[in-house]
């Protein structure tokens, strides 16, 4: 029997250690990993506290496939193998994620006593749940964390009594703060109560002040229109008298609640002394008789032109014509009027029972 030539017997040495090399690899990729480290955050864990667990790496593997160098996917904590570990700590979340080649898998825990932990060794593809989507079922990532210690407060302290508690911290300046505030809610709580007691005499007050707001409003309105007046040439003496006697009649019934717009001109006497409950106060008497002469003149101004009466001698007082100054005089009457009875001071006592 002739023996296999040499160069048959060196292709299938190739091929077997061909094959005995992809089945390592197939095996256990995490062979190829590099710059292995890990990191505790924070550098000192107690007790009851909440920390991460990084584990960083660098591999060939691409556990992200198109996708972009940088992304994350949060690790389900079921498939990992920690169940023995439940005593010791409770799992938060765990995360993998990959920036170029550098891969980091993140673990939160709160660990529930002091010593060494060790966690055990897991597979990456089972965690990310890749190997059930590979039709290769042989392929696996191991990941192994160092130990971890978490200290104890009572060895890290060395105080195994119960302390008394700490008088609260006060930021410097806080005192300050704390009176001022506590002076103004005195001060506006004095206030209001104040307020509360006066409610009586500050609402009359307020509608006292509503009052006279209205009343220098509807003055100075009047004031303005007679103005104006005095200031038209255009027009007539019949013209301005009714002029002067709407502007004067609308201030009149607005300023004292009385119907002055009806009221002859020779009852403007008598519409006072109703308003002043039968006696008129001695500061506007005065005001009361120049305002009924304005009234009867302006009226004979009115009515009087072409009859029998305005053709009487001396013309001067019969004639249905008012003067040169007489508008002037008209006009200063009912100023004069309105400023007495919009006046303060010695007379608003008396004017009060208006």
């Amino acid at each position: 029997m002739k023996k296999p030539p040499k160069k048959i017997l060196s292709t299938l040495a190739l091929i077997f250690l061909a094959a005995a090399f992809a089945q390592s690899v197939s095996e256990n990729v995490s062979d190829n990993a590099s710059e292995l480290s890990q990191s505790l955050i924070p550098l000192e864990v107690f007790v009851g506290d909440e920390a991460e667990l990084r584990y960083s790496f660098r591999s060939a593997v691409d556990f992200f496939p198109n996708a972009d160098l940088v992304m994350e996917k949060e690790i389900d904590i079921s498939k990992l193998p920690f169940k023995k570990l439940n005593d010791a700590l409770t799992l938060k979340k765990a995360y993998f994620s990959r920036n170029d080649m550098e891969y980091v898998i993140s673990v939160h825990f709160i660990p529930w006593r002091a010593g060494v932990i060790e966690f055990p060794p897991f597979d990456l593809f089972s965690a990310l749940g890749l190997n059930e989507r590979d039709k290769n079922k042989n392929i696996s990532y191991s990941i192994l964390f160092d130990p971890i210690e978490i200290m104890s407060i009572v060895e890290k302290t060395n105080l195994r009594e119960m302390q008394p508690p700490a008088p609260p911290f006060i930021i410097p300046g806080t005192t300050y703060v704390i009176f001022a505030i506590a002076l103004f809610a005195i001060v506006i709580f004095a206030l209001l109560l104040r307020a509360l007691i006066k409610f009586g005499d500050i609402r009359r007050w307020y509608k006292h002040f509503k009052i006279m707001r209205a009343y220098r409003r509807n003055s100075a309105v009047a004031i303005k229109k007679i103005k104006k007046l005095l200031k038209n040439k255009k027009a007539g003496d019949i013209e301005f008298c009714a002029a002067l006697q709407n502007i004067t009649r609308t201030y009149l019934a607005f300023r004292f609640d009385y119907p002055f717009a009806s009221a002859s001109a020779r009852g403007i006497r008598n519409a006072f002394q109703k308003i002043c409950l039968g006696e008129i106060p001695h500061v506007i008497d005065n005001s009361v008789e120049d305002l009924t002469s304005m009234f009867i003149r302006t009226d004979y101004i009115r009515y009087a032109h072409g009859s029998i009466e305005s053709q009487l001698y001396p013309p001067a007082e019969h004639q249905a014509k008012l003067a040169a100054s007489e508008r002037k005089s008209l006009t200063d009457m009912v100023l004069k009027a309105i400023a007495i009875f919009e006046s303060d001071g010695e007379s608003e006592e008396e004017l009060s029972v208006l």
